[in-house]
């Protein structure tokens, strides 16, 4: 891919004046993920983007771990200047970002990572409410990536109603434990990162976690079973989130790099999902691990859940943050998921410069780095 092959052929033609050489400056962006994996793949494209196109002078300092920043202080670290760039999780902050949120908490209702990376995009980049709490948290949004399809990783397994009763799970989202509880199993919340002892020591029959977790969270080591119910998705990040301050320091053509890097950087998380899901399924069949599909009376009743527990959403988010309009907030959602799934079915969904060329024109390219994120 070539950086500013779309947005700064744009800026040009939209008269936007571009600087001379870059200063050297160096980068700190902070992560509480490890350094393999997907979401590391995709901070390498970014950095190496903003990098070759500064021509050396802009590098970057990556900390994994949690080492500079834990997820719990991605909110006020970034902008105290701690770090230039976050991984923030504004689930983590369900009161300083309600808007953001209202969708975000929707992920019960996704399977295609793809159209749910796009769909989370347009939502927040076209809701002047979700920019405005950003700005005002001190954070610019540089896009979203989305975990594929959650399905369960442990000792045992179900394909219906029956099975599933009585299984303790660990569940990421407010909605699938929810859905666990609607279905007589134990909600178990627990972060990623403890989830192979949990399993281990039999606290938990099993993770609710997306195949990618196969490698990053070393659950192929320890399952035995694979449980095939897609439990929905995650895709309420922003793993590139910049620095107000910092970010209105930078000149119009490199808040348009900026964007474009994003953008790729999250497109190679998204397709790089894909793949290690395919991997994971492969290795899965190699240890004969066993695969429960869903049977056809289950799948009736879970997707009649999930239509049901939108509203449990809305009316949850409605009391808990009082924000407004909800019901035509998350309406509009629920179509640009249909939007993408038809757009996202257009690409081959393994190529990170196919999905991230579809990112760039849908999206981002309607976005302009002058004003972005300035607070105008």
């Amino acid at each position: 891919m070539a950086l500013r092959h779309l947005l700064i052929t744009g800026a040009v033609a939209a008269g936007i004046a571009l600087a001379g050489p870059a200063a050297a400056r160096e980068f700190q962006m902070a992560n509480f993920v490890g350094p393999k994996g997907v979401i590391a793949d995709g901070n390498d494209v970014f950095m190496k983007m903003m990098n070759e196109g500064t021509d050396g002078e802009f590098t970057f300092e990556n900390s994994y771990g949690g080492l500079l920043l834990d997820a719990t202080q991605m909110l006020e670290g970034v902008p105290n200047g701690v770090a230039d760039i976050g991984y923030l999780n504004a689930p983590y902050f369900q009161g300083e970002f309600p808007e953001f949120n209202l969708i975000a908490n929707m992920g019960l209702v996704g399977k295609d990572a793809a159209a749910m990376g796009g769909a989370i995009m347009e939502y927040v980049t076209t809701c002047d409410l979700c920019l405005a709490e950003l700005h005002g948290n001190g954070h610019v949004y540089l896009g979203s990536h989305s975990t594929l399809a959650y399905r369960m990783q442990g000792r045992s397994g179900f394909s219906n109603a029956e099975e599933l009763k009585g299984l303790k799970l660990r569940t990421a989202l407010p909605s699938q434990g929810r859905w666990a509880e609607h279905f007589g199993a134990v909600r178990v919340a627990l972060s990623g990162g403890e989830a192979f002892e949990a399993i281990s020591t039999g606290l938990v029959d099993g993770a609710l976690a997306a195949l990618t977790e196969f490698y990053t969270l070393n659950l192929g080591d320890i399952a035995t079973d694979i449980s095939m119910t897609e439990v929905g998705v995650f895709n309420g990040t922003s793993p590139f989130s910049f620095g107000v301050p910092q970010w209105q320091e930078l000149t119009d053509e490199h808040r348009a790099m900026f964007i474009e890097a994003a953008t790729y950087g999250n497109a190679t998380m998204i397709a790089n999902a894909y793949r290690e899901e395919s991997r994971a399924l492969a290795e899965a069949e190699e240890k004969g691990m066993t695969l429960h599909h869903p049977s056809p009376e289950f799948v009736k009743a879970h997707n009649a859940f999930i239509e049901q527990d939108v509203q449990t959403g809305i009316e949850e988010s409605v009391r808990t943050t009082g924000v407004e309009n909800a019901q035509e907030k998350v309406d509009r959602y629920l179509a640009l998921i249909d939007k993408w799934r038809k757009l996202a079915d257009g690409v081959d969904k393994t190529d990170a410069d196919a999905l991230g060329k579809l990112y760039m024109d849908e999206i981002w390219s309607k976005v302009d780095p002058a004003t972005y994120g300035m607070g105008k």
